[in-house]
């Protein structure tokens, strides 16, 4: 008789077998190995800390800005971009903090793409995360132009190409963030542990998209410019990290039925 968290567990997985610490499959008690179509489904230790990089990534590239914005010299962050943190004095430490976000987001696509092998959204969401990545390593080699207001004193001035190119990788951030919660959001929708979040992702998606347009329409500077650039990232945060959660408590909770399981298996001896 199954008590605790291994009862638990055995209404909401199908046959209530002992899971394996696979990543997409697990393995039932005469050995076979059926594929298992649940998000995280026995998701390995080196997996979930792959996937909890780019996460986390995000809330430390988050912390970082704030504190830059809210300590530097001339820059107010309601009104200007996240990008002018590049330019000026310690603007080496914004380039930093693009660059290490994006490592960690295309390492978080090698997670993402052993949870979600062989299922829908397997390949598509693992590629929006390395393009996310890629275009944030992008925006740390190259700053965006001086002007609209910051460095202090400095007048706008013609485009150059190192410009052009951190404003090219900006829109390929942001498109493959939301473009990832759709995919995700599809995803969730044909996981019965899962489906009541493909709204919250699809919604999140939205959002970004409704945030970063009113950016584009303050000319990328002035105004709240700052603030609606800063929510189409926080809410990808606020989400990204609510997912990741869910994935550790979802791994708690087979480690704890694996273990009644085996506990189970010797007293039955």
């Amino acid at each position: 008789m199954r008590t605790g968290p291994e009862q638990d567990l055995a209404r909401r997985v199908p046959g209530g077998g002992r899971r394996a610490y696979g990543d997409t499959e697990s393995r039932a008690v005469n050995g076979t190995r059926p594929r298992t179509a649940y998000l995280g489904s026995g998701a390995s230790i080196p997996t979930l800390l792959l996937v909890a990089g780019g996460t986390l990534g995000g809330i430390v590239f988050t912390a970082v800005y704030l504190a830059e914005g809210a300590f530097r010299s001339g820059y107010d962050a309601v009104s200007q971009p996240i990008s002018a943190l590049s330019l000026g004095p310690g603007g080496s430490l914004q380039q930093g903090n693009f660059a290490l976000f994006g490592v960690l987001m295309i390492l978080s696509a090698f997670g993402w793409r052993r949870l979600l092998a062989g299922t829908r959204g397997g390949l598509a969401f693992p590629v929006t995360r390395a393009v996310v990545g890629v275009g944030l390593v992008v925006d740390g080699i190259f700053s965006q132009d001086a002007g609209h207001g910051y460095p202090p004193g400095v007048t706008t001035a013609a485009s150059s190409l190192q410009g052009e190119l951190h404003n090219a990788a900006a829109v390929v951030v942001i498109l493959g963030l939301a473009v990832g919660c759709f995919v995700l959001a599809r995803r969730f929708s044909s996981d019965p542990l899962w489906r009541d979040w493909a709204p919250f992702a699809f919604a999140t998606g939205i959002l970004t998209l409704v945030f970063i347009t009113a950016f584009g329409l303050y000319g990328g500077s002035g105004g709240v410019a700052g603030v609606l650039e800063r929510l189409a990232g926080a809410v990808n945060s606020v989400f990204g990290l609510a997912v990741l959660l869910r994935l550790l408590l979802q791994a708690r909770h087979e480690r704890q039925a694996a273990a009644w399981n085996d506990l189970g298996g010797r007293h039955s001896l």
